[in-house]
């Protein structure tokens, strides 16, 4: 299951996607995730399927924010207020974009300022 959660200071909404097979996601394989926000509107795509929600609150319609970006979990003493889970990610990640517009930055992750139990550039047991 991935869940997308938005919230721009009026309420927070989810995009959920729930694989047909259980274990379709931890599979050892390389699976491509899209999440977007526009307007009234998130979506999520993960490989090619598309499960999008629309926001009941109309006036929150920015994505903007001052905070760092934590990938696969966040620093014990970070106040959060939209993730269900206090569980990092447990897995592989590679080729993180982000986009605004016509604006896209690709990240990597040898350059993170903090890196903890990340070894970049490798993925244990994950096809190429």
């Amino acid at each position: 299951q991935v869940l997308f959660h938005v919230n721009n200071g009026a309420g927070r909404i989810t995009a959920t996607y729930e694989p047909r097979d259980t274990n379709s996601l931890c599979d050892g394989k390389w699976h491509k995730l899209q999440a977007n926000k526009s307007k009234h509107r998130i979506s999520l795509i993960i490989d090619g399927n598309l499960v999008q929600t629309d926001n009941p609150y109309i006036q929150s319609t920015s994505a903007d924010t001052n905070n760092p970006i934590y990938v696969g979990g966040y620093p014990a003493d970070v106040k959060q207020n939209c993730l269900t889970s206090k569980n990092s990610f447990h897995g592989c990640l590679r080729n993180l974009k982000l986009t605004k517009g016509q604006q896209a930055e690709f990240f990597d992750f040898s350059r993170a300022f903090d890196l903890r139990g990340v070894f970049p550039h490798s993925c244990p047991g994950a096809e190429h």
